[in-house]
């Protein structure tokens, strides 16, 4: 029981630091709006600023989870595989074959099984491991 409270504390720290650094992007976030960007940038920053905002959800998320008083995999569901942990390349290669979000990629697990996923293009063996690891913790919550 100790090992779960030390690694829940150890979560809580580091998802505070994760805090930090979003709340000073975001305040670059803005100092750059103020400059008058051009479109093509202003529409970057606008994806960044969303993808922030995505990430401060899913602190609070993971900070309730943690707190024993939320439903944490059922909004998990939800989230987009571009802001979850994996790797850009795994990301893309999973948008690519039609799974945007983490319910698709469990439904495609579920439905074709892991190997599935071996025939997605430019999906090779560390994407293929990053995926089960991933799908294997995300079942675990």
């Amino acid at each position: 029981m100790a090992k779960n409270k030390i690694e829940t504390e150890e979560i809580l720290k580091a998802s505070y630091r994760v805090e930090l650094f979003i709340r000073k992007f975001e305040k670059q976030i803005q100092t750059a709006l103020i400059y008058e960007p051009s479109d093509s940038i202003r529409q970057d920053i606008q994806v960044l600023n969303e993808f922030v905002k995505n990430q401060k959800m899913l602190i609070e998320d993971a900070r309730k989870s943690l707190s024993g008083n939320y439903d944490y995999k059922g909004n998990y569901l939800d989230t987009e595989i571009v802001s979850t942990p994996l790797s850009t390349r795994t990301s893309l290669c999973l948008k690519s074959a039609d799974i945007k979000t983490v319910k698709d990629l469990i439904e495609a697990k579920n439905k074709y099984g892991l190997s599935h996923f071996k025939n997605f293009r430019n999906f090779g063996k560390t994407a293929y491991d990053e995926v089960v690891r991933f799908i294997n913790i995300v079942e675990s919550l």
